[in-house]
């Protein structure tokens, strides 16, 4: 490595050197083989330089062999003394040296400025020396990193991280993962392992020629596995016992760097596997980290399709296990049905003694239908209190019989907890799957729709859907919004609304506020009102897609007033569903959005309702945070309509209250309903939260509102909704 300026600051070791004997006046870095490096000198005396360039070239000037103490100093032809120490840089074989110059009248020198001179000089030889390790360190790390993200890019593409998540199932991403290991890291085997999901998935590389791939495979089912999970650490077998991390003291021929798939802490869920044959170079500790980010990133990849609470496969799995019966359906004859099962009154019990009464609960009558279930039989949570199963091998006869023991056997469970016993029972929707049906969408609807029908019957009861079923085509027309809202959101066919709030208070005055609302304009260009259409899309899953273009395009309305009038005090309220914010990357897609746009955070208030906040606590708290981070607001809608408002309130990290209008309304003629509004006008007030009242409809609301000092009032009487232009 040849020495430049931005290896070594010379320069800044000068005024250290000039201090020593108050007439330092040059240093100089130099070797014989490459002459002078760098210099830092002040004056510039070149003749001082040039008469030192000639002593280099006078091969008695120095001594490669010597570089233990100080040589001779050497006197300048033009006055001066030059001294010199030699220094020894790391990973450079000959010596290099460190020249000062101490300019005239050096005679005035005693021994001790002298020697002062001559440790000044080595110290800063040291100092270089170390400067340049330092150099050589951080060039080595940058390297080492560029090499690694690189890999990484390769094998799971961090420029693009989500790719796993969105584009493939779980098998086909997992399968990407280990595939791409042996593409691009050149391993002779990656295998993923994990027996209580029933994935072994393996790849082996065609170049590969002394691995015994069936016997490494064995190895990892029979003794690996179990040697993980017993330690929770990541395994490296060289061969080695110098370059082992641990030595599990397998029997193995094969180069092994193994790393534990962990759902959470002490969770293993599987085993993440690199082999090379024994000839092949040493697994590094580079590898092993590599290693350990893969088994991460497989980690994340099943655990986006797991239940938290019961361990189940999520919505978003066992709707990918489902098309792909679909697929089997129609190259085989398979038989699949279907069963969409549904507790009954579980928000009572969830409401009344708590969400940890409600997570056991939900563990209970998991556990009850899996044992009633054979082990090709797939179950998944959908919902709050909602499961799905997979029936494989069965024709509706057959699944109705299932769905009959499995009723009964939840309905002779009761359910303990503090004290509390609650008998248990569900309703059940069944469908049976045919080769007419393309998308997952159309057996889960039929059979949700069944269910619902089911329990507009009444407690523990089962319906099958028929197409021919006069009721059930009632309910089925609501599948058409799924498709109408698809379409208007290709075609661009929603619109959005704003309804002004009103601040009732003197020194809010200036405030400018909206509430955004949704209207979608049909086939013919009539408006549809949102409670058409919120309902199909709740429950069919489309409300994300919405709010995206709800936030996007609020966004951009709102930055085309700041760019027409920048001194617009406007600020807006967009609502959010549940399923939006419980979403994994719908605050990275919000924040993104913010990012793109003028508008600044503090114009943007969030509204969430207290429903929707209280069914998933953790999950909303961690979204709501992530937002106020970067000063967004939040207001919980509809407060006062929960049986447990007060006391989940004090947990939200809310800005506003809105109070629900249905005490609003009616508060100047029932006692109760004013109550109501005032305690939790109050009760706001104390926590510090501004309050607003919904459906103001005429002026003696809103002169009470004002009277108790809410903060804000919207409704009809203030203004009505309009087209935000």
């Amino acid at each position: 490595m040849n020495l430049n300026a931005n290896s070594v600051n010379l320069k800044k070791y000068l005024p250290f050197f000039q201090q020593c004997a108050d007439c330092g006046s040059a240093l100089v870095l130099f070797s014989r083989d490459e002459g002078l490096h760098l210099i830092a000198q002040e004056g510039g005396d070149k003749d001082g330089i040039g008469d030192l360039t000639k002593h280099i070239d006078n091969d008695g000037f120095i001594n490669d062999d010597d570089t233990s103490s100080t040589q001779d100093p050497i006197a300048c032809e033009t006055g001066g003394i030059w001294l010199k120490v030699a220094l020894m840089l790391p990973h450079i074989e000959h010596p290099h040296w460190l020249a000062g110059q101490l300019k005239p009248p050096t005679h005035a020198l005693d021994s001790v400025q002298w020697a002062r001179a001559i440790n000044t000089l080595r110290n800063i030889a040291d100092c270089i020396v170390e400067d340049y390790g330092l150099e050589l360190t951080l060039t080595g790390m940058t390297d080492e990193l560029t090499v690694r993200y690189e890999e990484l890019n390769l094998i799971y593409g961090l420029d693009d991280s989500e790719i796993h998540h969105k584009f493939f199932d779980e098998k086909q991403a997992l399968s990407q993962l280990i595939n791409n290991c042996t593409d691009y890291m050149n391993v002779d085997q990656a295998v993923l392992y994990a027996p209580d999901l029933d994935l072994l998935l393996q790849n082996l590389n065609p170049t590969h020629q002394d691995l015994d791939s069936a016997s490494a495979l064995k190895t990892v089912q029979d003794t690996l596995y179990s040697y993980i999970v017993s330690t929770e650490k990541t395994l490296v077998i060289n061969q080695n016992r110098d370059t082992d991390w641990i030595d599990s003291n397998l029997y193995n021929d094969n180069k092994i760097l193994a790393a534990p798939i962990m759902l959470t802490k002490h969770h293993i869920i599987g085993v993440f596997v690199l082999i090379n044959s024994r000839n092949k170079a040493d697994f590094s500790n580079s590898d092993r980290k590599l290693c350990d980010v893969l088994a991460s990133e497989a980690a994340k990849i099943i655990q986006a399709r797991r239940d938290n609470i019961t361990g189940l496969i999520n919505r978003r799995g066992f709707t990918e296990v489902l098309q792909q019966a679909l697929v089997d359906i129609k190259t085989a004859s398979t038989k699949y049905s279907l069963l969409f099962i549904d507790i009954d009154q579980f928000k009572i019990i969830n409401d009344t003694s708590g969400q940890k009464a409600g997570d056991q609960l939900l563990n209970h009558v998991s556990g009850i239908i899996n044992k009633e279930l054979s082990q090709h039989h797939i179950v998944g949570r959908l919902g709050a209190d909602e499961y799905g199963v997979l029936l494989k091998f069965c024709d509706i006869n057959e699944a109705e019989q299932i769905a009959e023991v499995i009723s009964h056997s939840i309905n002779q469970f009761r359910f303990a907890y503090q004290g509390k016993l609650f008998d248990i029972s569900v309703c059940m929707g069944l469908v049976e799957l045919t080769p007419e049906m393309d998308d997952f969408s159309v057996p889960l609807s039929a059979a949700d729709m069944a269910c619902n029908f089911a329990k507009g019957l009444g407690r523990n009861r089962i319906h099958t859907y028929h197409s021919t079923d006069n009721e059930m085509i009632r309910h089925e027309s609501e599948m058409h919004w799924v498709s109408r809202i698809l379409l208007a959101l290709d075609e661009e066919r929603f619109q959005l609304y704003r309804q002004k709030i009103l601040p009732l208070k003197q020194e809010q005055a200036g405030e400018v506020h909206y509430e955004i609302l949704l209207r979608l304009k049909d086939e013919n260009g009539s408006l549809v009102p949102p409670f058409n259409f919120i309902p199909a899309a709740e429950r069919y899953n489309l409300m994300s897609k919405l709010d995206r273009w709800v936030v996007k395009n609020t966004l951009i309305k709102m930055a085309a007033v700041l760019q027409q009038d920048p001194e617009s005090k406007l600020s807006c309220s967009i609502n959010l569903s549940g399923q939006s914010f419980t979403e994994p990357g719908f605050a990275e897609f919000i924040i993104e959005q913010i990012n793109k746009s003028i508008v600044t955070t503090d114009r943007i208030c969030f509204e969430i309702t207290e429903t929707a906040a209280v069914s998933n606590m953790s999950q909303t708290i961690k979204f709501m945070e992530t937002l106020k981070n970067i000063g967004c607001t939040f207001s919980l809608d509809d407060f006062g309509s929960g049986m447990s408002s007060f006391t989940y309130l004090k947990n939200l990290p809310v800005d506003y209250l809105k109070i629900d209008g249905y005490f609003v309304k009616t508060m100047l003629a029932n006692k109760i309903d004013y109550a109501m509004v005032k305690s939790i006008n109050d009760i706001g007030h104390v926590m510090g939260l501004k309050t607003v009242a919904e459906f103001v409809e005429n002026d003696e609301l809103l002169q009470e509102l004002t009277t108790l000092g809410v903060d804000y009032g919207q409704g009809y009487s203030i203004a009505k909704p309009e087209p935000f232009e």
